[in-house]
């Protein structure tokens, strides 16, 4: 912080390049049992800035900081005649908070044709979901959360129920599209069930970082892979060979490949730990280019595999 800018640097290694300028905010919302510092961006049409504080002490550091900054922009912008908000019109504690919650039945009015026909297609499934899940992100005007724990609880369950339902349909979908295209079974699990089935869990992620919380975001990553080898397989494997072969062992599962499918995901995961250690557990954006490039490479040999060799 400057005393009249503020830079951040997401990358340490390459930290000239990767350096952000924010806009001259004359506008800010504070979260303060998140430590969150929502800052306005002064252009309507582009994203709003947040930042997360590691702590209360400082965050009231950054919070006086960012006062004087913010009182120096509004200042400058007097001098130059622009039209900026007053200081008395500033929201209160979390007022405003809110507004970025998007209802999912709310018409774009200002969308592309493109977003207007995705929203027109996809309205039954985001009205049967506005109408069913019930809406937690509400705040009260000190930007604490207004929602019940049985509201809340109810919106965790019609999630999950939804979750269910939506990776039945898809992986019976894929199965009856695999038969009429004759795509054997095994490319199909390679490449949409799995990225589909993996979508709910890069959402959460996303929303988790954009929100200011990168380790929730890593951790529910992990977390969620490490649910699916455990529970999502392991779980239905002790249900079937308890109940439905009489605790007899299960023999008709198809095993090509699977001892090198386990080696590469244990070596993907070395590497992973090696470039977290290296970097000080600093992830970076080569670090996301790297992993893509090796998912692309793990598709291309199980698919070479099942056609060619």
């Amino acid at each position: 912080m400057t005393p009249d800018k503020i830079y951040s640097v997401p990358d340490r290694v390459n930290s000239d390049r990767h350096k952000i300028r924010y806009p001259a905010y004359t506008e800010i919302v504070v979260d303060e049992k998140r430590h969150i510092i929502k800052l306005i961006n002064p252009d309507p049409k582009k994203r709003n800035f947040y930042l997360m504080a590691p702590s209360e002490e400082i965050m009231e550091k950054v919070l006086k900081k960012m006062t004087d900054i913010m009182a120096a922009h509004i200042k400058q912008n007097e001098e130059s005649g622009s039209v900026v908000p007053a200081l008395e019109d500033t929201p209160e504690e979390g007022e405003g908070l809110n507004d970025d919650f998007e209802s999912l039945i709310d018409f774009p009015v200002d969308g592309s044709l493109v977003t207007i026909f995705f929203f027109i297609i996809l309205y039954p499934f985001a009205a049967l979901m506005h109408f069913t899940v019930p809406d937690v992100r509400t705040l009260d005007i000190e930007g604490n959360p207004n929602s019940t724990l049985g509201k809340a609880s109810l919106a965790c369950f019609s999630c999950l129920i939804w979750l269910i339902v939506g990776s039945y349909a898809m992986v019976a979908s894929l199965e009856a599209l695999a038969g009429l295209m004759d795509i054997p079974d095994a490319v199909v699990g390679y490449t949409v069930s799995a990225a589909g089935t993996s979508l709910p869990n890069y959402v959460a992620s996303a929303v988790a970082a954009r929100n200011g919380f990168g380790n929730m975001a890593v951790s529910n990553a992990l977390g969620s892979n490490t649910f699916n080898i455990m529970v999502a397989l392991g779980l239905p494997w002790l249900l079937y060979t308890s109940f439905g072969t009489g605790f007899e062992p299960y023999n008709e599962l198809r095993n090509e490949g699977i001892t090198e499918g386990v080696l590469i995901l244990a070596a993907v995961l070395l590497l992973l730990v090696l470039l977290l250690l290296q970097s000080g557990f600093v992830l970076h954006i080569w670090h996301g280019h790297l992993f893509v490039a090796c998912y692309i490479a793990y598709l291309v040999y199980v698919i070479g595999g099942v056609y060619w060799w």
